[in-house]
């Protein structure tokens, strides 16, 4: 047994120097590389059992391009992610789902790329922010200290997890800005993204895809109550149009105010050409909310499910649930493509209980 504790503590203590070059990494320090192999064997053996790039099939989904000519959407969702934190004595292995949503548009490139790499970096992120401030594996490759792992201050795996997932939103930005750039791409994309812990739900809002709530309604046995998660960004809201004129950007009001004449997003990942008008990637963060025992199911859905259907018309089909031997996801689909969406459509449903 502590050969594993001292296993996990060098691992974590090389990816955590690798990624960050916070062991002083300079032109005259010696270089530092981690096996590919020793870290897919830390995952694998700690963490999911499960390859990073394998989709988990243990959400219900459904997706489809709809009218458009093309599918831009992307989603990720896996309720069985297992993230071990070592900021306590004995460490910690958190279970949590994490379910997310990928609008594109003006190409697929975005919202491909994030769906890919949001994952990855979302672990290394976590590994960062909660790696041991006292141990310095440039010292100690062949016997790590931990002589002080016991009175190590517990962390708080909650918040660390609310500051790697902002993180890991800006990362994604970062990267696929610097892609679109070297490639002379135009793509964007919003992005919603819901962490599941411990019975609470924490949610990030990039654009306008939404998360939403559906909760028994004790006074109408007909429906369920729908409570929306998040607002969309736009130019509706007051500060977001006032940081769009205030860089120097143009708000179009014809049906929707449109940025520059282009859409009406004020937030999302990528749209390089924008960014000097205001647009951003920085997410809005619900905070911790714990799942009461009404709460029956967390919607994460593109914005061409709420083209046809409001929230409300979502959680009502949910709770009729009657389409057949189709899922509740397949339904949602179904039923915003036939009131008339003309986008993509995609849509993630968690049953809470």
């Amino acid at each position: 047994m502590e050969k594993h504790k001292i296993f996990i503590i060098l691992v974590l203590g090389l990816l955590f120097c690798a990624t960050s070059c916070s062991c002083s990494c300079s032109e005259s320090s010696p270089s530092l590389t981690v096996s590919p192999d020793l870290v897919q064997r830390f995952i694998n053996t700690y963490q999911s059992n499960k390859s990073l790039d394998e989709l988990p099939t243990n959400c219900q989904f459904s997706t489809s391009k709809g009218r458009r000519r093309y599918q831009e959407d992307r989603f990720l969702c896996d309720l069985d992610l297992k993230i071990l934190f070592h900021g306590f004595q004995k460490g910690k292995l958190i279970k949590l789902g994490l379910v997310a949503v990928f609008d594109g548009h003006i190409g697929e490139e975005a919202s491909d790329m994030v769906s890919k790499i949001f994952l990855p970096k979302f672990r290394i992120n976590i590994l960062n922010s909660n790696h041991p401030k006292y141990y310095n594996p440039l010292n100690n490759l062949i016997e790590p200290d931990t002589s002080n792992f016991n009175i190590i201050e517990e962390i708080n795996y909650m918040e660390v997890l609310k500051e790697s997932l902002v993180s890991t939103i800006m990362d994604v930005d970062v990267e696929f800005s610097k892609e679109a750039v070297t490639k002379d791409l135009y793509s964007g994309t919003t992005a919603v993204v819901a962490l599941l812990v411990d019975d609470h739900i924490l949610v990030a809002n990039v654009g306008d895809s939404k998360a939403l709530l559906c909760s028994v309604n004790h006074e109408n046995e007909g429906g369920l109550l729908h409570q929306q998660l998040t607002r969309d960004h736009n130019a509706l809201i007051h500060e977001e149009r006032s940081r769009i004129e205030a860089a120097g950007g143009h708000i179009f009001d014809w049906k929707v105010p449109l940025v520059m004449g282009h859409f009406p997003m004020t937030r999302a990942i990528g749209d390089v050409p924008l960014k000097r008008y205001g647009i951003i990637a920085e997410p809005e963060v619900t905070g911790w909310k714990a799942v009461s025992a009404n709460d029956s199911f967390l919607v994460v859905a593109s914005d061409g499910i709420f083209e046809s259907l409001t929230p409300k018309d979502v959680c009502n089909l949910l709770a009729g649930d009657d389409g057949g031997d189709k899922t509740a996801a397949d339904f949602i689909v179904q039923r915003a493509y036939e009131k008339g969406s003309s986008d993509n459509l995609s849509v993630v449903v968690v049953p809470l209980r």
